[in-house]
Parts: C-alpha cells; sequence; structure tokens
C-alpha cells in the first residue's frame, strides 16, 4: 500500500481522529475517560476504548437515528444526575463542549 494511501486510511479512522483533536495527553486522558463512560452507558461492545470507537462509528454511520438517540439518552441521564446534585450542570457542560484549535 501506497504511503498516501495510508495517510488517508488513518485519516478517516475515528479513533485517530479523537487522539488527534486534542493537544495535550491531560485533556486526551480526560476526554478517553468521558467517552468510555459513554460507551458503558449505552453499551457498546468492546476490549478496549479503540474498539468501542470503531463501532460506535461504524454502527453511527449506518445508522444516524441510533448514534443520536444514544447521545440524547445519556444527555438526558446526565441533566438527571445535575438534578439530583450528583453531578454540576459544569460537570455536563464538560462532556460535551467542542474544542476547535486554529
Amino acid at each position: 500500500m501506497e504511503k498516501t494511501n495510508i495517510i488517508k486510511v488513518s485519516e478517516l479512522d475515528p479513533w485517530i481522529l479523537f487522539l488527534n483533536a486534542m493537544r495535550t495527553p491531560m485533556t486526551r486522558d480526560r476526554y478517553q475517560t468521558r467517552l468510555a463512560k459513554f460507551f458503558d452507558s449505552i453499551g457498546i461492545p468492546g476490549n478496549t476504548l479503540e474498539e468501542k470507537a470503531r463501532t460506535f462509528a461504524k454502527k453511527g454511520k449506518n445508522d444516524v437515528d441510533w448514534a443520536l438517540s444514544n447521545i440524547v439518552k445519556f444527555v438526558y441521564y446526565q441533566r438527571e444526575r445535575v438534578d439530583k446534585k450528583e453531578i454540576s450542570g459544569g460537570t455536563v457542560r464538560n462532556y460535551f463542549q467542542r474544542k476547535i484549535n486554529l
């Protein structure tokens, strides 16, 4: 396989995209922890976080409604936890904020 083909495949890999979206290891670790909690809450199969991410991306690509439904359920679950004072609203915001580094 040519080098350009390898780069193109890796650029589209959801796990690689996720990891490369964050510059610092601390941020990467925090988001991996949050992502793991999300995948566990919706029952994504896989032995590693990487496998779970790829499974979610593949299934979500084929069934967008399924992906959106699971994300919304997770958001509602976190909001219920805020209402019960188990976590703060800021914690929920941290799960879903999108960082754009230019």
